[in-house]
This record gives structure tokens, sequence and C-alpha cells, in this order.
């Protein structure tokens, strides 16, 4: 934690949403559920059944690889290249999809379980704990005059609802919603640093998805907090590097310049 210093000059903070500010994981169910429709039904039961493999610790080995969108198949390619042909695994989201594209779900039918999926998170039935802290935390860096905005690739109305729940909505000053990231990254963090008067070295992105939110701001020159929750693997190219979002109080309060 000591590299938490050298956040302590940033006068701008970029949020992902998405397994960077919540610790729920239960909606992950929900999204097999809604893919299972889309499966043949001689196969719903062998693929709800991977599903949980996947989830379960025995499938951590499937994250941090980049695999076919249509097909679900492993595919070697540059680690900082982009295409929309990929997708990089960092989290649930993205493993449920290539479960589900491995049975032929085609993406149109992947989305719209996604869509679904989001929907019942907004819901008020699905409750969310806010990270203990957190809040305050952003607030306290607030009133020494540093800028909180969130850029997430989730629709817009879901990501407010989720945001109301966790008693964050009014404390970053900007959103971008459906981001497309990483392909639009680069032009959001330009954005943002044009618009409060930031130089990179002076900004951090906070995300749990490299080649997202991370690879984006180190080729920008900014720092980074990296919420590595399935890969765990150290990246020293990262300022700080942590394995849960309920570790990410301990370091926006590490970012204080006053003393706790």
């Amino acid at each position: 934690m000591s590299r938490v210093n050298q956040l302590k000059d940033c006068r701008l903070f970029i949020f992902d949403l998405d397994g960077t500010v919540y610790g729920e994981t239960e909606h992950f169910q929900t999204y097999a559920d809604e893919l299972t429709r889309f499966v043949p039904q001689d196969k719903q039961q062998q693929f709800q059944q991977e599903v949980m493999n996947a989830l379960a610790e025995s499938g951590r080995s499937l994250y941090g690889k980049v695999y076919a969108r249509d097909t679900g198949e492993v595919v070697a390619v540059n680690d900082g290249k982009q295409s929309e042909a990929h997708m990089h695994v960092d989290d649930p989201w993205g493993l449920l999809q290539v479960k589900a594209a491995v049975y032929g779900v085609p993406e149109e039918a992947r989305n719209q379980a996604f869509l679904a999926t989001r929907d019942w998170m907004a819901a008020e039935a699905f409750a969310m704990r806010p990270l203990v802290g957190f809040r305050e935390a952003l607030l306290r860096l607030k009133a020494e005059g540093r800028h909180m905005v969130l850029a997430t690739n989730s629709p817009e109305p879901d990501s407010r609802s989720i945001l109301t729940k966790l008693q964050l909505i009014d404390v970053f000053e900007d959103f971008v919603f459906r981001a497309k990231k990483p392909f639009e990254t680069l032009n959001h963090f330009r954005r943002w640093l044009d618009k409060y008067d930031v130089a990179p070295e002076f900004a951090v992105s906070v995300g749990d998805h490299y080649r997202n939110e991370i690879l984006p701001a180190i080729q920008l020159g900014m720092k980074t907090v990296y919420v590595d929750r399935y890969i765990r693997e150290p990246r020293p190219d990262v300022t700080v590097q942590v394995n849960h979002p309920e570790e990410l109080t301990a370091v926006l309060l590490g970012s204080l310049k006053s003393p706790l």
C-alpha cells in the first residue's frame, strides 16, 4: 500500500461502475439463468453445470484470456491489441458470455440476457450494500478539491438506479454511460483531463478490467488503481492493485492530503 502515496497529488479520479464500486456477485447467477433461456433445451442442464463450475474457484484459470466473440474459443493476440472480434475476459460478465457463445447463443441474445439482468439489478428487490466508508472517503477527497467522475459500459437507467442504491449518485460530477470501453476509453479520459484542466500524471483511473480502464490510463501517463478480483496476476505497471472493491476505501483514505 506504500504506492498509495502516489495518489495524494491526483486531482481527477475516474471510476468504473460494475465490479469496482460494489462487491455483490449474486447477479451473475441471474445472468446465467437469462442466458440459459437461449441455449437448446437438451443442453441447458449441461450449460448450467459448466457455468456453476466456471463461477466457482475451479474456474479461475479461465480469466485473463482472450476469446473469439462469436465462438468463445481461446485466441492468441497481443496483450495490448483491441478488436471487436475478441473478448478479454477479466470478470464473470465476460466469462458467462464466452460460455454462452460456445453453446451457440448469438451475441444479440447474450446482450438481451445482459439487459434483462441489469433490469433485475436495478429493481428494488435486489438489495445492494454500499462499500463501508466508500462514500465518505469520496466526499473527503472532493472536499480537498478533487474531481470524481464515472464511465461505464452499462446503460444509463439501470446504472443510475444502482448508484442510487449505493448512495453514490450525488457524489460523481460527470458520467458516461454505454462508454464503449476499451475502444473509446482514451477519448473519454482525454475529454475529462481537458475539462478539469488536469495533467495525466495527476489523474487516476480506478477499475476492475485491465484493458478497459487500466491500460488506456497507463498509455496516457495516468495513475491507476486496479481491482483484480478474479485473475490475481501481479502487474508492476499498475500504481495500486487490490483484490476486492472493499479495499478501495483504504486506498482513497490513503490518498488524502489532510490527516485522518
